[in-house]
């Protein structure tokens, strides 16, 4: 399959971190998806994607969708000749599109046509474009008919400090940072991002071991410089957050996932 993606052009970058297409034949095997810290707009104009969930049948995913922070991973099953369109948006700036506190869709994936009813014709447009190109153009079109406040600061500030650090920037300094109190900054980051700052943080380092890992790295190693006490703590945090081992990501991280590692 092949994985594309594109920066926004400046008028759109406070709300928008990456577009990214996704095109071609389904395998016919099942991945999983590992958290990001991401709330993404997903929308398909080629085939179905299936949720595959323990004890339960295949779930088809809506055709468009608002993904929210994920915290744990979600296996998924693409199906025939498949086309994806997303825009991923910045961790600070999701909840000025949506007008909703982003902790109350944290871990689901929402049917975006309830929220914007022009999806629907956003996607035969994006089935009609011939280029990617035309894709990412139509994205940027849909997004700027609709009223973009800017995020709020501090938090955005909070947010690049956690991605600069690796995940290691503490609570308290954080709170330095931006001039507000332990508690509110703890409330705001939950409505803005979706997620405590403890959490994105962990997300925030677990992505930086899985780029480690999957550039061949020894996981010992990979465990110091991305900040874990030791290879059994970077362990115990692969288990929770990806239901995987760091040796299992090593042996065989998928078809699907390895794209969606940022960096």
């Amino acid at each position: 399959m092949r994985y594309a993606e594109y920066l926004p052009t400046p008028r759109l970058a406070m709300l928008v971190e990456r577009f990214w297409l996704l095109e071609g034949h389904a395998t016919g095997t099942a991945d999983a998806i590992i958290p990001d810290g991401r709330v993404e707009l997903v929308f398909h104009y080629g085939g179905p994607f299936w949720r595959l969930r323990p004890g339960t049948g295949p779930v088809r995913q809506p055709d468009s969708m608002l993904v929210g922070q994920m915290m744990g991973p979600v296996v998924l099953e693409p199906e025939g000749l498949i086309g994806v369109a997303a825009i991923r948006l910045r961790p600070a700036a999701a909840r000025t599109l949506l007008g909703f506190s982003l902790d109350e869709v944290a871990g689901q994936f929402i049917d975006l046509d309830a929220i914007f009813p022009s999806a629907r014709t956003l996607r035969e447009q994006l089935a009609a474009a011939a280029t990617d190109i035309e894709r990412i153009r139509t994205l940027e079109d849909w997004l700027s008919r609709i009223a973009l406040p800017e995020p709020r600061l501090q938090i955005e500030a909070a947010v690049d400090t956690i991605i600069r650090s690796g995940g290691r920037a503490s609570i308290e300094g954080l709170s330095s940072l931006t001039g507000i109190g332990l508690r509110q900054i703890e409330r705001q980051f939950r409505e803005e991002v979706g997620l405590s700052p403890k959490t994105f943080s962990r997300i925030i380092r677990l992505q930086a071991a899985l780029r480690g890992i999957r550039d061949g790295r020894p996981l010992s190693e990979v465990a110091l410089s991305c900040g874990y006490y030791d290879q059994a703590h970077m362990t115990r945090d692969f288990r929770q957050l990806a239901a995987m081992s760091p040796g299992a990501w090593q042996a065989h991280a998928g078809d699907l996932a390895p794209l969606f590692v940022g960096g």
